[in-house]
């Protein structure tokens, strides 16, 4: 057996990161003895890659494919299957990835051989080990296969995890380095320290993952592979790093004892920031520079529709809180179709006033297997996935036409980006005092 990882292409220009899916996937492989490569179609141009991917397979003889699926690429994986089944139909195909674990059955197709959608790895190695053979099959908790008959058999998932059981193989990382980065940033290895969310944001489906249970992992587990990461910059992935305050506090106790000298870059919501204010700079000295916080809306109004849970003044008061202890406050914005060129003002204004400079503009996107799909569900259902990407108008503006709503949102990026790209050519975008464009 020899199988190929494929990270499918998509468009972005904010942010290049490792496939760090797949890598725990191939820490998996190596340790039950099957060569696998990861065949990184992100990092590739357009220009005859399904051809290239047909050369290494044959070329190569890889006999399983497994493609890591996210909301924006659905239908290239889905494609891409049915052009390989046709060419190449005693290769194997597998699906998994982040947007199949909560829409398994739209992955189900004639062209797909499995379907894996469980809570961690320990029933694909089960099946993998085993060349996947019916009688493993039969008891792989979230794998979906097919009968001899054809039908679909689905088994339930395993329950919620905390942990992976393998260590994720960088060698991908560490190969593609000169390509990662994130914009004005540079590059970051990204690690996970816990798994689904607590909260439940309608636009986000993190919180539907892990079976919907909030778990964290082994605090000692998560230092010793921050530590072994050759590379200074490490992204914490959790969607709120500071939930639970004394696992904050311990963390970066054992980073300063530790000397473990890496900057860091952590997700926190607003509320959670104001209520972890004292502890801020305890984790400035752990090494925390960035965080990245889901402000999301400018007005009360927007932020109950999220159902976002916190309010414009704690919006506000988190951001005073970083900038006087020196973290820069990464502000997340989700634009809303109901937004009209009144709200595009306070947006602005919003920002001027508070002086942020790292800023991320989205539209809002209703991804399959949130709360928000279920309401949008008629109006997104026959998009192309490409356009679930954050950057594409998917439920129609109420105020405004797509044409304008689009050119206000681009115009937002004109209005900000320039002194974010002068400041990080000056290498002050760090100085979270400094106002100005120098």
């Amino acid at each position: 057996m020899k199988v190929l990882l494929v990270r499918p292409k998509y468009s972005s220009i904010l942010v290049n990161l490792e496939p760090l899916g797949l890598e725990y996937v191939g820490g998996m492989l190596n340790g039950i003895n099957i060569y696998y490569e990861i065949f990184d179609a992100f990092n590739m141009v357009s220009l005859f890659l399904f051809e290239r991917l047909v050369h290494k397979i044959s070329s190569q003889g890889f006999t399983h494919i497994g493609f890591h699926v996210n909301a924006n690429s659905v239908d290239y994986c889905l494609d891409t299957a049915r052009r390989l089944k046709k060419k190449l139909p005693h290769l194997k195909i597998l699906m998994g990835g982040p947007h199949v674990e909560l829409n398994y059955k739209d992955f189900c197709i004639e062209e797909v051989d499995y379907v894996c959608y469980d809570n961690g790895l320990e029933s694909l190695e089960r099946c993998y080990k085993e060349n996947f053979k019916i009688e493993i099959l039969k008891n792989a908790n979230g794998i979906a296969y097919r009968e001899g008959s054809g039908k679909w058999v689905f088994r339930e998932k395993s329950p919620a995890i905390c942990r992976y059981h393998v260590k994720p193989d960088r060698r991908e990382f560490y190969k593609g380095l000169r390509k990662n980065f994130i914009l004005c940033k540079g590059s970051y290895a990204i690690v996970r320290g816990s798994f689904s969310c607590p909260y439940n944001c309608s636009f986000c489906y993190c919180t539907r993952m892990n079976n919907g249970q909030y778990t964290e992992r082994d605090m000692e587990e998560l230092l010793e592979e921050i530590r072994e990461i050759e590379h200074k910059n490490i992204w914490i992935m959790d969607d709120d790093f500071l939930i639970n305050t004394e696992r904050v506090r311990a963390f970066c106790n054992k980073i300063i004892d530790g000397e473990i000298q890496k900057k860091l870059m952590i997700y926190g919501r607003a509320d959670s920031i104001v209520r972890n204010k004292e502890i801020m700079p305890l984790l400035y000295r752990a090494g925390v520079r960035d965080i990245m916080v889901g402000l999301e809306a400018v007005t009360d109004k927007l932020l109950d529709v999220y159902n976002k849970e916190t309010t414009r003044n704690i919006n506000e008061e988190a951001i005073e809180i970083l900038r006087e202890n020196n973290i820069v406050c990464n502000g997340l914005f989700v634009l809303s179709h109901e937004s009209n060129r009144k709200y595009f003002k306070e947006l602005v204004s919003f920002i001027r006033k508070k002086k942020l400079l790292w800023v991320v503009f989205g539209i809002f996107t209703p991804y399959k297997g949130t709360a928000a799909y279920e309401e949008y569900e008629a109006q997104v259902k026959h998009l192309p996935s490409k356009k679930m990407d954050g950057a594409h108008i998917t439920v129609k503006p109420l105020h405004m036409s797509s044409f304008e709503f689009k050119m206000r949102f681009y115009l937002l990026h004109l209005l900000f980006y320039p002194r974010l790209f002068i400041r990080s050519w000056r290498k002050s975008a760090y100085e979270t005092r400094n106002d100005g464009w120098f």
